[in-house]
């Protein structure tokens, strides 16, 4: 099978580039007879193997459907991985997949779809997801809530496929982990990472801690992130919010906030130093976590919101969803699993279950029945 993708890619920071590479390693490892171009934005660098071919062509600041285009010949399949600002709202996108020729079958991936109600775009948003979805001939979706806008719209039940995120396996040593980054070495360390964004709710964990903190001493929250390089003033002024209130609540010696950026390369061993990671958001957005896929993999107990974004967390403990802002919830789950012996090897044993069925490997071999269904290979 002769399979093209369009996406981004690496070395291009884009949480959509790195989903591509490891979904097309993966595939090249369960697939010894999948050949695959990526047709990728210029920002990725080239590759030439005997069955991998990363061709950086095309801008998301042009009009890239001639240039894609061009790409196309030899292939039985093409896979679009579809991000709102990659592509853009305009008529490119449509005018691609219109222009595929009629042999090759058009795959595409929407990674998130946001409501109309909630999108500053008003009906934009989804209206477009469906001027896409239409138009080619399977849909893979992460999350049962994108697939039911999709069909209120009027796409077809049989064209989509729910296939979960993909998930990196790691297993990081604690010891190790924790002296790389100057951690204390017998502590329970709570982590949030990534950039410090105000819909992640850092204040709901600071105000937990004050709860946790009148039954056990020994308890971290760890913030290992800064706001993005095009943070906005607001995001700027969030990170000294959740400092000034780390101060009025006197929890500054149990909370350990560096400020700092940490790489890709250090995010197995933020997991591996961690004991629990939370994903106490909240946004609207219909769409799956990376980061949380990476929490997973590290085998470790995820506390989050129970929120679409989160959904999936059920298969593991519905017991681990919480309602946003829920602070005193949020410090009871915490205290549970870390004094409760029985409900946190169960959500351990789920956990590893749970990474193992969403590994990468699993996740390419959905893909490659989504492939031999679209072609009849």
């Amino acid at each position: 099978m002769r399979l093209a993708f369009i996406s981004t890619y690496l070395p291009q920071r884009c949480g959509i580039a790195t989903y591509t590479s490891y979904l097309v390693d993966a595939l090249l490892q369960v697939a010894p007879h999948v050949r695959i171009k990526v047709i990728a934005e210029d920002l990725a660098s080239a590759v030439e193997t005997d069955r991998l071919t990363v061709l950086p062509v095309w801008s998301r600041r042009g009009d890239y459907v001639s240039t894609i285009l061009e790409h196309l010949e030899d292939i039985d399949c093409l896979h679009i991985q579809h991000e709102y600002s990659i592509y853009g709202f305009d008529d490119r996108l449509p005018r691609l997949l219109d222009s595929v020729p009629r042999d090759i079958k058009k795959i595409l991936t929407i990674h998130c779809i946001r409501p109309a109600q909630f999108s500053e775009r008003a009906a934009i948003d989804e209206n477009f997801a469906y001027t896409i979805a239409k138009r080619a001939d399977r849909i893979i979706l992460h999350l049962e809530a994108q697939k039911a806008i999709l069909m209120r719209l009027g796409i077809e039940a049989n064209k989509i496929r729910i296939i979960p995120h993909g998930t990196l396996i790691t297993d990081e040593d604690k010891l190790n982990s924790r002296e790389k980054f100057n951690l204390p070495k017998d502590a329970k360390i709570v982590l949030m990472f990534g950039f410090v964004k105000p819909h992640k709710c850092y204040e709901v964990a600071i105000k937990a801690l004050t709860h946790i903190l009148k039954k056990r001493r020994d308890v971290y929250i760890f913030i290992a992130g800064t706001v993005a390089p095009t943070a906005s003033e607001r995001e700027k002024q969030y990170v000294e919010y959740i400092r000034d209130m780390i101060d009025k609540l006197d929890v500054a010696d149990n909370v350990i906030f560096p400020n700092r950026f940490f790489p890709d390369e250090d995010v197995p061993y933020l997991m591996g130093a961690s004991d629990i990671v939370l994903f106490h958001y909240y946004e609207e957005d219909r769409s799956s976590s990376g980061a949380f896929h990476l929490a997973i993999g590290a085998g470790k107990p995820i506390i989050a919101t129970r929120i679409p974004k989160f959904e999936e967390l059920k298969n593991i403990s519905d017991e681990l969803l919480i309602l946003p802002y829920n602070s005193e919830g949020l410090a009871q789950v915490i205290l549970r699993l870390l004094e409760d012996d029985t409900f946190r090897n169960y959500v351990i044993d789920r956990t590893y279950e749970y990474r193992e069925r969403t590994s990468w490997k699993a996740v390419a071999k959905q893909h490659m029945e989504v492939y031999r269904d679209a072609t009849s290979w």
